[in-house]
């Protein structure tokens, strides 16, 4: 078994240098390509990729003593880092990826919040029916070290103690503030059984004096007197309910708790902790205020309810976002005073375009007075489509400058009818010169597609575009294949003629009635080497489609060879899907197949020309890049440098661009010095866990260095036994560097964490 492992990471490694060499391809992510919007204005950040459901908290990213802002997006657990510039009275927030890499794997939801009181914000995160915390560490550089894996309460105050997990659901967002106002964190949640929220009292002040600890205690299983209504988004007040129970399985009363979010402000300034509620089905926020104003601020009673908050605090209009609202109180605009940002919290089927509304408070902490500002906080400075992304580059005006365009899943839409989204073609011209490129968007809704009944089977527009262009009657312009969530393809002539902007007219819905099951993403190239044009489509299973042309050049008749090309697969093992994304370049006479996948990363696949009933090699996280789950692949020199260049689309609606340069990235292999002998670390790719054997006659002197690609140093260890493990569970996915030393040298090996 260890053999086995041993061989599939020499193999893996050379694999992965024979490739990159081969290709001599690197890619740099660059914000610097200017993008313009409908109306001619610059955005501010167009590569940020794109909003969904996302979740906001500030930290000082860059250490300058400026609060910076984090993003968390749940669809797909994508993180965004802004750094600000701190100008009074401005949003001055600009993207900044580089501090994404210091933060540890986080999911469902993130909330950043200063537990310790050292002024640095730690992590709150889901983990297994609760929370982990991570503790910010920040010396030198940003960095978190985890705490702990699961916060625990004590369920019975008034006896022996009895610690039981902390429970939030994943769908949930608690309140983490100072309820009681002694200078500690505290949590509300609602219990895993019914309507009712649970105050958990942090003891570290009580205890401790200061508030290092995580000390929880149940102090009260109905904070507010009051219960969730299970048909509506509003409480019923003044509800008699059982106080400091042992257990929350033993509350009476109230459904199964389906999904709610909280945070606490004070509205009036009586120095008691009022509660915003959203809940899963809704569109709205309410506001229940508290007017307890007795020194028992953990008795805190709800006294009414507003559910046009915060239409009301105190003149602007109310929260209406499809659905399920979530929001976030903090100074957006460097006044000193917090603001309130609103996004939503579902999945997917939610508002994913201006959806992040910011309300500017007026007034004071404690005493706000909101104004409605805007319904696209930062959204409005980004490339942003709605939800899915898969960009392409298309020269449509004969000018000889390469356009984009951006194919979404769709708009979220509820007026369109049960499908509720709208999808379309997004064009972005090209406004610049040869050398010099950039971008203005033009048209939303490129050729009318969204009005198209592509779907013939549900006669209605279709969803998940995926467009790719060709030449498929013979004539010297580009004609059109459009892929769908449903695995139809659809065939667009262009009647325009050579040199002219191009003119698509519907041929043939669902093309040749091909259908690769679901996500069709086709793409045209001569795979064959024939000279006619192939067809390879991507699809949900994470496999390609290979359909060869048995045509002509004027009259392709593209014919099924296989559904798994290169046994290529974009699928990870614990996915459910792989989304493969297919588009393919000719590097100096040398076939290259790039795919996006469902996971996020990058593949890079070779060994592919006369080798089409063969194994493809594999490189399963191309230059580590990963810009959120469902990535789409553009690539073309738009520069004239001779260097080609690389679009990513994601998920959240948004892309990223990658500058095509001249270094070769070489992936550190195996450094042979002295007699240093082989070691043996498996599983690799690892999903957290490191097993490393070095061997009987390497333990004198020996160490284990554990670093990313970027050279940063994670992990140092002695080594003294002959087998070791190495726990990378806490870090992100990706590729990481194990050096291994003794006194008769150094050898390095590559790792995958997933």
């Amino acid at each position: 078994m260890k053999l086995s492992f041993k061989i599939y990471t020499t193999i893996f490694l050379i694999s992965l240098i024979n490739t990159d060499c081969l290709a001599q391809i690197n890619f740099t992510r660059n914000s610097n390509l200017v993008i313009l919007n409908l109306a001619g204005d610059t955005l501010k950040n167009p590569w940020a990729g794109g909003f969904n459901s996302v979740q906001f908290s500030e930290v000082d990213l860059d250490l300058d003593g400026i609060k910076d802002l984090f993003v968390f997006d749940r669809t797909g657990n994508r993180i965004s880092t802004f750094i600000n510039a701190g100008t009074s009275n401005k949003v001055t927030y600009t993207y900044n990826p580089e501090f994404i890499q210091h933060f540890p794997e986080v999911h469902d939801w993130v909330l950043l919040r200063d537990y310790n009181c050292d002024g640095k914000m730690d992590i709150f995160t889901y983990s297994s029916g609760g929370m982990a915390a991570y503790k910010n560490t920040s010396s030198s550089q940003l960095e978190f070290t985890l705490d702990t894996a699961l916060i625990y309460s004590d369920f019975n105050p008034d006896g022996a103690p009895n610690f039981v997990n902390l429970y939030i659901s994943s769908a949930d967002i608690p309140a983490i503030d100072d309820i009681d106002n002694d200078g500690d964190l505290d949590i509300l949640t609602f219990s895993i059984t019914g309507s009712y929220i649970e105050y958990h009292k942090n003891l570290s002040m009580e205890k401790n004096g200061d508030c290092s600890q995580l000390d929880f205690q149940l102090n009260n299983k109905c904070w507010g007197f009051i219960k969730e209504n299970a048909s509506g988004n509003s409480v019923t007040l003044y509800d008699t309910c059982s106080f400091n129970v042992n257990s929350p399985e033993r509350i009476s009363g109230g459904n199964k708790h389906a999904g709610s979010m909280l945070f606490t402000l004070d509205v009036d300034a009586n120095n008691s902790k009022d509660l915003v509620l959203s809940d899963v089905s809704f569109n709205n926020f309410t506001l229940l205020v508290n007017q307890d104003v007795t020194p028992n601020l953990t008795a805190s009673s709800m006294v009414s309810q507003d559910s046009l908050f915060p239409k009301n605090n105190n003149s602007t209009i109310a929260i209406d976002l499809n659905i399920f609202p979530a929001g976030f109180y903090l100074d957006v605009n460097n006044d000193n005073i917090k603001d309130l940002i609103a996004a939503p919290n579902c999945y997917n089927g939610c508002s994913n375009i201006e959806n992040t509304w910011y309300y500017k408070n007026n007034g004071q902490d404690n005493n706000p007075d909101f104004s409605f500002e805007n319904n696209s906080f930062l959204q409005d400075g980004m490339i942003e489509v709605g939800e899915g992304a898969h960009p392409v580059f298309f020269d449509y005006n004969a000018d000889g400058l390469m356009d984009i365009i951006v194919g979404n899943y769709g708009e979220h839409d509820p007026s369109v009818g049960p499908l509720l989204y709208r999808s379309s073609l997004w064009l972005y011209e090209n406004m610049g010169t040869t050398n010099n490129p950039y971008y203005q968007l033009v048209n939303k809704d490129y050729i009318g597609i969204s009005s198209m009944n592509l779907d013939l089977v549900g006669s209605r527009p279709t969803l998940g575009l995926a467009p790719t262009f060709g030449d498929l009657d013979g004539d010297n312009d580009l004609d059109l294949l459009l892929g769908d969530y449903n695995g139809h393809i659809h065939y667009f002539t262009n009647t325009a003629g050579v040199g002219n902007p191009a003119a698509f007219t519907l041929v043939t819905p669902d093309y040749l009635n091909i259908d690769v099951g679901q996500e069709a993403t086709p793409f045209l190239y001569d795979i064959d080497k024939d000279l006619l044009t192939d067809l390879i489509i991507g699809k949900y299973n994470g496999t390609f489609s290979y359909y060869q042309n048995k045509g002509t050049a004027s009259a392709p008749l593209f014919t099924l060879i296989t559904d798994s090309l290169g046994k290529a697969v974009t699928k990870r093992q614990y996915n459910h899907k792989g989304s493969s994304a297919p588009i393919l370049i000719d590097s100096n006479g040398t076939t290259i197949l790039y795919s996006g996948s469902y996971n996020g990363y990058i593949y890079k696949f070779g060994n592919i020309d006369g080798n089409l009933t063969g194994t493809f090699s594999i490189d399963s996280s191309y230059n580590n890049i990963w810009e959120g789950i469902n990535s789409f692949v553009a690539i073309k020199d738009i520069g004239n440098d001779g260097y080609l260049d690389m679009l990513v689309g994601n998920y959240a609606g948004g892309t990223a661009f990658y500058k095509g340069d001249t270094t070769i990235t070489i992936p550190a292999s195996v450094s042979n010095y002295g007699s240093l002998e082989e070691l043996l670390i498996y599983p690799n790719p690892t999903n957290g866990n490191l097993l490393i054997n070095v061997g009987a006659n390497n333990i004198n002197n020996a160490k284990i260095e554990v670093s990313s690609l970027l050279g940063k140093s994670i992990l140092t260890k002695e080594i003294t036994t002959i087998q070791t493990t190495i726990n990378l569970s806490n870090y992100a996915n990706g590729i990481y560097l194990i050096k291994f030393s003794n006194n008769k040298g150094t050898k390095t090996y590559k790792v995958i964490k997933e």
